[in-house]
């Protein structure tokens, strides 16, 4: 797996997202989940990116509300992983699961940064 740049990174930390590899797939499939950091062990699926067998990735986010478990494809044909990450962050709505997840709390979440997420200081790639 590829180590993501930097700032890709801090977007991640900011928008309080993940990644997470995905280790039940088919050996020649590369699946990296983007996941809320809800606080739960794995976190919540805003969208994924997969490494098809032409060496491209594909992008597939969370975009239209109310269809929480739904991902549509966003971006197709992109070159690396940093690059199809940015187009789940840039599609992927996330927002309203963070607020359905303090509703149901009745409380604050407090976020906090993941280690052993790809990337970035201490990240394993």
């Amino acid at each position: 797996m590829a180590v993501i740049d930097r700032s890709l990174t801090r977007l991640l930390k900011q928008r309080m997202l993940f990644l997470s590899p995905d280790r039940t797939d088919a050996a020649d499939a590369d699946v990296v989940y983007v996941c809320v950091d809800d606080g739960l062990p794995g976190g919540f699926p805003v969208g994924r990116v997969i490494l098809s067998d032409t060496g491209t990735w594909s992008a597939y986010a969370r975009v239209r509300p109310g269809r929480v478990f739904a991902n549509d494809r966003v971006s197709a044909g992109l070159l690396s992983l940093d690059e199809a990450v940015r187009a789940v962050v840039d599609h992927a709505r996330y927002g309203d699961v963070v607020s359905a997840l303090e509703q149901e709390a009745d409380c604050v979440t407090t976020y906090r940064e993941r280690g052993g997420t790809y990337g970035g200081q201490g990240g394993t790639g």
